[in-house]
Order: C-alpha cells, then sequence, then structure tokens
C-alpha cells in the first residue's frame, strides 16, 4: 500500500510508522505506531522518539532520509494483523550479536 508522501518532515510533529520495528532487547512496535520528530539533519536524516524507554533514556533512532517512506501523517495507517511469534524470534536472532540500539523493520502488507 502507498502512502502520500510528506511534505516536509517537522521537529515536534507525531507521524505514524509504515511499517514495524523490532529492538535488539525485544522490544517491538508494530505499524501505525505513533512517534516523535526531534531532530533533523542534512547528512545524518531524521530523528524519532518511540513512546518507550529504556533505563530512564527516550528510546531514539535516526534514520536515512531515504527511509522517509517509514513515516506517514497521523490517520492514515490501518493497524495490521500482528506479526508471528516465529518471525519475531528470527528477527531477534538477526539481533543477537547487532551492537546496542540495532533495531529492523518489518514491512508487512497491509493487503
Amino acid at each position: 500500500m502507498e502512502f502520500k508522501p510528506i511534505e516536509a518532515l517537522r521537529i515536534g510533529t507525531t507521524y505514524q510508522t509504515t511499517y514495524g520495528t523490532l529492538w535488539k532487547d525485544g522490544t517491538f512496535f508494530p505499524r501505525g505506531t505513533r512517534v516523535l520528530v526531534v531532530g533533523l539533519h542534512l547528512v545524518e536524516g531524521f530523528c524519532v522518539r518511540f513512546p518507550a524507554e529504556i533505563d530512564g533514556e527516550p528510546l531514539e533512532t535516526w534514520e536515512d532520509w531515504e527511509e522517509s517512506d517509514f513515516l506517514a501523517e497521523e490517520g492514515e495507517i490501518e493497524s495490521v494483523p500482528p506479526v508471528s511469534q516465529a518471525m519475531l524470534s528470527e528477527a531477534q536472532e538477526v539481533l543477537r550479536d547487532a551492537e546496542d540500539g540495532c533495531h529492523l523493520h518489518f514491512h508487512e502488507d497491509a493487503d
């Protein structure tokens, strides 16, 4: 499913994710999670804050500009069936040896 591109990302604006995200610690956010843009950088891309904390610190990540399709305007993303436990387990295995702070995106189909 294609989404209308965002005209311009704005710091302090909440968007929805267009795909799920699994963090190395096992925290999973499904597609449609509301995230806050907290930083923009010409080279590094954009920084989003997820609705969680780890060790008292907000869970944030920098995404490359090529990943701008990761965000959609609020209200554009419909819920999708949950990701299977088998898929989550396989993804956690991939992340097992990754650096802290690493995450994977799940590009599940909405159809």
